[in-house]
């Protein structure tokens, strides 16, 4: 019996809007983060999220909304728009609500509402996109295929260059080769449970990392799914449940988690601490009705590292180790995911 077809076809292009045939029970958002790093001592970092998106309640409710994190503010907004005043490119990635655009080539933002006040235009360059293949058209490989996933996953850009300039309720935010990160989600709910981690800011300035960690609904019943990518030097390490690789040790808790994988004869571990978190809403059967909490300033200590063919990962050589800091973690219900 054949459950779904794997027949290659023309490829999903997870960057651009999805939902244009969408009536009820679904949500898409687009997930823009921007870091700068202050070196002066009477400064602290910035890092800004946006998020622009739509969503849809099981009653055919719709709505446009964004959402703004600051971490020197600490604080997060929800802006709710009419649907109507969200459009989509069709064969680019260009989303407006609004006044505000969105683009893989930058933002510009106008948002008044209650105690916000954000202006300001951003400008990406430099931008290195997260591969496409026929059988693995995003980060979710051949899952991207099938129709009937709870929650997909797309990453956009893995890190380009920022500059511009944010005016944030009087403050000036000035990004001056500042870094930033892309990507986003679609579906009907987030997962029950579920670790999130990203950075683009190594020592390195070149490596950045994502590593998503799920319960996962299908076909009646769970597993744990996972997916994610480390680029460092000229290497792209791509892993996923769809690779083969394999979660050897998962533990996490309301502020730190740490993730071993293994892919072959590769070890790979993630240790992240979550820094100062903000609440955000997240979709439930498409209302955006769950409250989660997103730390826009932790840390991830990353190394990856050979095993000996006795399986001996100690006496391996290390490929890569650093720490990815102004790091986005999530860990919702977290010590749950392995249940």
């Amino acid at each position: 019996m054949e459950i779904f077809n794997l027949k290659p076809k023309p490829k999903p292009k997870p960057l651009l809007f999805q939902g244009r045939r969408k009536k009820r029970s679904y949500f898409e958002g687009w997930y823009f983060k921007q870091t700068i790093q202050h070196r002066q001592k009477d400064k602290s970092d910035d890092v800004i999220a946006v998020i622009p998106g739509i969503s849809m309640d099981n009653g055919g409710k719709k709505q446009a909304f964004i959402q703004v994190f600051s971490s020197a503010e600490e604080k997060t907004w929800y802006i709710p728009y009419s649907f109507s005043s969200f459009t989509a490119a069709e064969k680019t990635m260009f989303i407006m609500v609004d006044k505000n655009r969105f683009s893989d080539e930058g933002i510009s933002l106008d948002i008044d509402y209650q105690d916000l006040h954000l202006k300001g235009e951003l400008k990406y360059s430099h931008i290195d996109k997260y591969p496409q293949k026929i059988l693995a058209p995003g980060i979710m490989g051949w899952y991207s295929y099938i129709p009937f996933m709870e929650c997909f996953h797309g990453v956009v850009s893995m890190k380009h260059e920022v500059n511009g300039t944010l005016l944030l309720n009087g403050r000036k935010i000035k990004f001056c080769s500042g870094s930033g990160y892309i990507e986003k989600d679609w579906g009907v709910s987030f997962p029950s449970s579920w670790v999130w981690m990203q950075s683009c800011d190594f020592p390195d300035k070149k490596s950045s990392c994502m590593l998503s960690v799920a319960r996962i609904p299908f076909l009646g019943s769970e597993f744990t799914g996972f997916l994610g990518f480390l680029r460092y030097n000229d290497t792209l390490l791509r892993f996923g449940s769809y690779t083969g690789a394999k979660i050897i040790s998962l533990k996490a808790d309301g502020k730190t988690a740490k993730v071993i994988i293994r892919q072959g004869k590769t070890l790979v571990e993630f240790s992240a601490e979550m820094g100062v978190s903000g609440h955000l809403a997240a979709p439930r059967q498409g209302k955006m009705d769950r409250i989660i909490q997103e730390s826009l300033n932790g840390s991830i200590a990353v190394t990856v590292r050979t095993m000996t063919d006795s399986g001996d990962s100690d006496a391996g050589a290390v490929l890569f180790s650093g720490v990815g800091i102004l790091a986005g973690i999530e860990l919702s219900e977290a010590e749950n995911i392995t249940k």
